[in-house]
């Protein structure tokens, strides 16, 4: 009885969540394409026909799951208070991590040596940035400056300080997976919180 082929969409869609385990398990310079290839259950002819590197298959995931991180933890909930955006954002991103740890770790391993790919995760970690100060923005609405510092300058401060807290703490979680991500979340929501705050509180009496 011949066997059933696999249509090449779902083919794709294999070799694309293998690829992110090899690439998490591995790093990008010791990841092999043939360890892809068996761990989606195809020959490595057929991984090739829809990526034609590991440099291209890499940067595809990169551009792919960085738009799904971006989009499922920086959501505007209209009618929300600030307080209320800073903890659904910190609860999702956490979320995400807990759901799909390869694909996190896949995301923040080490910069790979190979330039282009190390080029494309900088640029996706500066989106990330530029999405998290949106939000700030769209939280702050009309907050006056704060001791000289303009609603805009705040936001991509307070942004890239959100972005590294977050990492961090997820980087540590990663290894103690035994604390509850309830826990994780209300910790890491009141250290950002503290600072927000502190800030719209300033603007106001400013």
């Amino acid at each position: 009885m011949a066997r059933k082929r696999i249509p090449a969409q779902e083919r794709r869609i294999r070799i694309l969540d293998a690829a992110v385990e090899v690439f998490a398990e591995s790093g990008y310079a010791e990841a092999k394409m043939q360890d892809i290839a068996a761990r989606a259950g195809v020959v490595p002819s057929v991984l090739y026909d829809h990526f034609g590197s590991k440099r291209e298959l890499h940067m595809t995931l990169v551009e792919q799951h960085a738009e799904q991180l971006r989009d499922h933890s920086l959501r505007r909930l209209e009618g929300a208070s600030a307080e209320e955006l800073v903890r659904a954002s910190v609860a999702n991103y956490f979320e995400f991590v807990e759901d799909d740890p390869f694909m996190w770790r896949f995301m923040h391993r080490d910069p790979p040596a190979d330039l282009e790919v190390a080029a494309l995760c900088q640029e996706m970690a500066d989106r990330a940035t530029a999405g998290i100060a949106d939000l700030i923005r769209f939280a702050a609405a009309d907050t006056k400056p704060v001791k000289g510092i303009t609603v805009d300058e705040a936001a991509w401060i307070l942004a890239r300080a959100t972005q590294s807290a977050c990492h961090g703490v997820a980087t540590w979680w990663y290894e103690n997976r035994d604390v509850p991500r309830e826990r994780v979340v209300e910790l890491v929501f009141m250290l950002l919180w503290q600072g927000f705050d502190g800030m719209l509180k300033q603007a106001s009496t400013g």
